[in-house]
């Protein structure tokens, strides 16, 4: 059951207000269009099981869900096979948006709208058809992209000072849009996700056109004006944009790639999830043991003794996963290790919505196709020695 609605702008303007005190810092590396709003509010919808008591319940279990799709693909109906399996499955509603996209809408306009969606759930408007959501009934959710965006979102909530919702859930995680990690240039993962190696032809258009110009009048703004701090590294410098969702000079913003954020402590328990085959697979698990041992795991040799100076310290409790012989988003598929996935994500949302069930602590498995959980083998554990953490590669496309 689907029942569509629109998130006024307002919440855009609230969450604006927000980002602006946490983004002061990167502001310099910007295109200052994201604070205009032009569109008419933000699509959304509820996902629901008919007749679910949903209002009546004490504990109102809802989910927040991020679509995937790189940052400029796709929206909510494409991700219904997603977010209907988890209102069924978890007895819960799933709230999800379609949140703007690159290339019009570059970082930080994703996040956002986001963070309206998040404040929206917290306080609706009169004739929005629920109470107030408690934020510990809230579980935050994405794949991919939109995963990488659960993550980002966690993270600006955590340093905005705003309530914690009670847990996040990532479905193979986008966290590096460095591509630093091994496993993005392997040839030995299997994943249906292309190489770095391969060559991505845009289509002339009007809107890739205007997407370029601009694209490079920031870059030459950034470097001529040097209106603040570099917070990028070398390896940053290339001729052509690595990414459509946010500058070169942007891409370690710890809000576009959580990996790198300065600390990963004192979010909401995390729940990750990986194909063995996939090529974010590496990323994935580095974040996964940042997060849950932020003295022993570091960030990019850049921000060397940052971590020292950050107030969020606390491990994260985190369980990660890494489904054996599995692609990206394998939940896409029909496949035993989908079902189990499913299963065991909906375990971890129902204990963090449980204030009397203490979680169990962190730990990173192995999980097969009978849903059989062994420690990390040795070739998932290799990225824990990886001394690029950060740093774009060098490649050649062909």
């Amino acid at each position: 059951m689907i029942n569509e609605y629109r998130i006024d702008n307002k919440y855009r303007q609230d969450a604006q207000v927000h980002l602006e005190k946490i983004l002061k810092p990167y502001e310099h590396v910007l295109d200052p269009e994201w604070k205009d709003l032009k569109d008419e509010g933000i699509a959304a919808e509820w996902v629901q099981v008919p007749n679910d008591g949903w209002e009546e319940k004490e504990t109102r279990k809802t989910i927040l869900y991020l679509h995937g799709g790189a940052y400029y693909l796709c929206s909510k109906n494409s991700y219904r096979k997603i977010t209907s399996s988890f209102a069924k499955k978890a007895n819960a509603r799933v709230f999800a948006i379609d949140y703007r996209l690159a290339p019009q809408n570059p970082f930080p306009a994703g996040l956002q709208d986001a963070l309206a969606a998040y404040l929206y759930l917290l306080n609706p408007p009169k004739d929005a058809g629920f109470e107030p959501l408690n934020p510990k009934n809230i579980v935050i959710s994405g794949d991919s992209a939109g995963g990488g965006l659960s993550l980002a979102l966690g993270l600006a909530i955590r340093d905005a000072g705003l309530p914690s919702c009670a847990g996040i859930v990532g479905l193979s995680p986008w966290v590096d849009l460095t591509s630093s990690t091994p496993s993005i240039l392997n040839n030995k993962c299997t994943d249906y996700l292309p190489s770095l190696n391969a060559v991505v032809i845009y289509p002339d258009s009007h809107v890739y056109t205007s997407y370029k110009k601009k694209a490079d009048a920031l870059t030459a703004r950034i470097k001529k004006q040097n209106l603040g701090p570099k917070i990028w590294h070398d390896s940053f410098d290339k001729p052509e944009r690595i990414q459509m969702y946010a500058p070169n000079e942007g891409l370690a913003i710890p809000y576009v790639s959580p990996m790198l954020a300065e600390s990963l402590g004192d979010l909401p328990p995390l729940f990750l999830v990986a194909g063995g085959e996939e090529r974010l697979r590496d990323e994935i698990i580095y974040l996964a043991h940042r997060s849950a041992e932020p003295t022993k795991y570091k960030g990019p040799s850049y921000n060397a003794g940052k971590f020292e100076k950050s107030p969020f310290q606390t491990p994260t409790n985190t369980t990660l996963e890494v489904y054996e012989e599995m692609p990206h988003v394998f939940q896409f598929f029909d496949h035993k290790s989908t079902v189990i996935s499913y299963k065991r994500a909906i375990e971890f949302i129902n204990k963090v919505m449980d204030i009397d069930e203490p979680l169990p602590s962190s730990s990173y498995n192995c999980i097969n196709s009978k849903g059989e959980s062994s420690p990390l083998n040795t070739r998932y554990k290799e990225v824990l020695k990886w001394e690029k953490i950060g740093i774009v590669p060098n490649i050649k496309r062909y």
